[in-house]
């Protein structure tokens, strides 16, 4: 996945909750259909993109998917600009599958705890989200006050289907801390967002899972640092230290004095060494 849009996926955990007036929603928990719509608004391409995921629900709980992804405006720039944000040109993307049971269940829980806009429109930064639901032969056209979340819950069912459709393999983050490579811990988290599972596999190959919330936080902890690749290794580091690889290949050595916020990569160096154990 995650290789190809990291940046993306950081900025929509980064986004400003908007509170707004809201209401609560009675009986909408269940669906027969669900359609997710979304554009980014006015930013620059090639950045710019909308989709649309539309989720039908079988009798026997079998949640069958169809995405629409589409990136627009980039004839206003060049090539050269497109590759040097990090992107192809032919970023577009649909696929038809199935998504697991686990999803089904996960998106009726968040849809029986969401509030919803009372006068849906467009948010403070121009992006637009709606969802539409429908269940027994009604439809209903929502907007939910905390777009922040939806966003982000809406980004991993797109990386789930990434993984699905072999676009993109499950994200693989290591952590190594020791006198070199040869002598040191290293602990590997594969979060798979299809299944909504984290493997953890330490130096002893001995395997663990981790609650997917838990692994939630974990990602938005690692990624609140900007990893440079011109700081990165792209071998395993010989010297001693305390070295992350957060999916893009390379090593970052996370205690290093170019670190503008050593303080907190201690932190996170305290609790990714506490999965050693």
């Amino acid at each position: 996945m995650y290789q190809v849009k990291q940046e993306t996926f950081r900025e929509n955990i980064h986004k400003l909750l908007r509170l707004e007036l809201n209401k609560k929603m009675e009986h909408t928990e269940s669906f027969s259909k669900i359609t997710f719509e979304y554009n980014t608004g006015p930013i620059p391409p090639p950045f710019c993109h909308k989709y649309k995921i539309v989720i039908l629900k079988s009798k026997h709980e079998k949640y069958q998917v169809d995405l629409n992804l589409e990136y627009y405006d980039r004839d206003e720039i060049t090539e050269e600009e497109i590759f040097d944000e990090g992107f192809s040109l032919d970023d577009d993307y649909k696929w038809k599958g199935n998504l697991p049971q686990v999803w089904g269940h996960e998106i009726e829980r968040n849809l029986k705890s969401a509030n919803w806009k009372k006068r849906p429109g467009p948010g403070n930064d121009g992006s637009d989200l709606i969802i539409r639901i429908s269940q027994d032969n009604q439809s209903e056209v929502l907007q939910p006050s905390s777009t922040r979340e939806w966003e982000i819950f809406i980004q991993e069912i797109i990386q789930a289907i990434f993984e699905l459709s072999k676009k993109e393999a499950p994200l693989h983050i290591s952590f190594l801390s020791g006198e070199s490579k040869n002598h040191g811990e290293k602990v590997e988290f594969i979060f798979s967002f299809a299944d909504r599972n984290v493997l953890l596999i330490s130096s002893k190959n001995d395997q663990n899972s981790m609650d997917w919330k838990e692994g939630q936080k974990l990602l938005k902890y690692i990624f609140a640092f900007n990893y440079m690749p011109e700081s990165g290794f792209e071998k395993i580091p010989e010297k001693p230290g305390d070295f992350i690889s957060p999916g893009d290949g390379l090593w970052y050595e996370l205690l290093s004095q170019k670190n503008d916020d050593i303080e907190r990569a201690k932190k996170l160096v305290e609790t990714l060494k506490s999965y050693m154990m």
